[in-house]
């Protein structure tokens, strides 16, 4: 009761309060009145409130509340189940190379649903916000929501909701566009202006555009198409989403399309956290201060992300900007106007594949013969251990991992980790930005006059577990906007 009554951020997502005499469910930070004690249920998440009947509150928006800290084999499966909202409860264990009974308990003592009963109310909340937020046909919002059949999607809408999709639809103003429009809900500060200038600086020419929104191609198997990520007023740091447009010719990839672009902004962070526990440290106060809502950028595609930053070893920005470009326009497929039209200028590429590039030849692109045999070297492991980028958790085992290649080293390892995979705690030592950020804030005595070591950075970064990957950002930042490394 009193973490309901304290209304305080650090209890955001961890649990739910419903209200027998209103039939709404909230956040425990939600601003509205409290309601008396003998009258308030708690549930484990949003999907079991839902489950027991109550309507979320359009007030705290309890459906969209930041992910807490789970099991890593239920946070994996939460990532498949929004990926693949399809997934039957056995084709999920298998996946988990779990059993069924594992599985089962794993939802039953975690989120206070079986897994059968936990993923339909997901397909619920999923299809409610499509109908509430985007001018996609109602029979595709039930086939990307992970239902058999409109039949079923209908009445199972209309048991939770008391109102048909139809009608649902209707209760919500909605602008209509010749492709699909959502908004992306985040909770607390995003600073957008920073967020775009950190992805324009580092634009592959011709699969990126950056102006006052982040457009690219995209492509997802046999799915391709384009998006663009926008905000109302990009000059707003608090604000609630983002605009998302997506224009592809298979909108059954929306859901994975709407995970991957969560994570490469980072929506679903929890930011007060983070600043809160990085904030205690002298490195990063001031820092915090002048940039709020300054969130890890992540990445569209990590096969894409690895070629970048292998080319970014030991070089500028702009010099491993130059030579993504090269291969990219070497070896990329062309957008065919026909059938994607009206991508705005300079959107002409989809970045080649990890099989297109597996036996490219990268000579008399700028590139050198090391670098070159680096190149080679990982797509030839990426092309055959690619479930090691959908299962990797842990930044220690991964940067083992890729460590045993020749030409990756802890540097790439953990910028893979940081950027690439989204893990919060990887954290590249041996950047010269981090470095040179570091080596300016140490007292100015004989014995800090040299550069920090990485070893010496580890061991400092050791007390900012288990947001180091945010270090890394925050230490970047107090370098703009001289800063021109990776």
């Amino acid at each position: 009761m009193q973490a309901r009554l304290s209304r305080d951020l650090r209890f955001d997502g961890k649990f739910f309060t419903a209200v027998l005499t209103t039939g709404i469910y909230c956040r425990p930070t939600c601003p509205a009145g409290p309601a008396k004690e003998e009258n308030v249920r708690y549930y484990q998440s949003a999907a079991q409130a839902e489950f027991n009947g109550y309507q979320p509150c359009k007030r705290c928006k309890p459906e969209l509340s930041p992910e807490q800290k789970l099991p890593s084999h239920l946070s994996q499966a939460l990532n498949l189940i929004t990926i693949s909202p399809q997934l039957s409860v056995h084709e999920l264990a298998l996946q988990l190379q779990l059993s069924e009974r594992q599985v089962q308990r794993l939802f039953k003592e975690n989120l206070g649903l079986n897994p059968n009963e936990f993923i339909n109310q997901k397909r619920q909340i999923s299809a409610r916000n499509l109908l509430l937020t985007s001018s996609i046909a109602i029979a595709d919002v039930a086939i990307i929501s992970g239902f058999g059949s409109t039949r079923s999607f209908n009445e199972h809408i209309k048991k939770q909701y008391k109102l048909t999709p139809s009608q649902l639809r209707k209760s919500a103003k909605s602008e209509k566009h010749n492709h699909l429009r959502l908004k992306l809900k985040y909770q607390g500060m995003l600073n957008w202006p920073l967020m775009l200038d950190f992805f324009r600086a580092r634009v592959i020419p011709g699969v990126e555009l950056v102006t006052n929104s982040y457009q690219r191609t995209i492509t997802i198997d046999n799915c391709h198409g384009w998006i663009k990520v926008s905000k109302d007023d990009n000059n707003v740091v608090n604000d609630e989403y983002l605009n998302l447009d997506v224009m592809v010719n298979d909108y059954s990839q929306l859901p994975q399309i709407i995970s991957r672009v969560r994570k490469m902004f980072d929506l679903d962070c929890n930011l007060a956290v983070i600043t809160e526990h990085l904030g205690q440290h002298k490195e990063f106060q001031q820092v915090i201060v002048n940039n709020q809502g300054l969130r890890l950028p992540g990445c569209w595609d990590i096969f894409e992300f690895s070629i970048r930053a292998i080319l970014g070893q030991q070089i500028s920005v702009k010099a491993a900007t130059t030579l993504a470009g090269r291969i990219a326009k070497k070896y990329a497929e062309k957008v065919e106007t026909e059938s994607m039209q009206r991508l705005p200028a300079g959107l002409e590429l989809y970045f080649p594949s990890a099989q297109t590039l597996i036996n490219a030849n990268f000579t008399e692109l700028g590139i050198t013969d090391t670098r070159q045999q680096t190149l080679r070297t990982w797509i030839e492991f990426f092309n055959r251990n690619q479930t090691l980028f959908r299962t990797s958790h842990n930044t220690e085992s991964f940067e083992k991992t890729l460590c045993e290649l020749k030409g990756i080293g802890p540097w790439t390892a953990n910028y893979m980790a940081m950027r690439g995979l989204s893990l919060p705690d990887a954290f590249p030592a041996a950047d010269l930005g981090i470095i040179k950020a570091l080596t300016n804030k140490a007292p100015a005595t004989t014995a800090t006059a040299k550069p920090l070591t990485a070893k010496q950075i580890l061991a400092m970064a050791e007390q900012w577990r288990p947001w180091r990957s945010y270090a890394a950002i925050y230490l970047w930042q107090t370098l703009a906007p001289q800063n021109n490394n990776e």
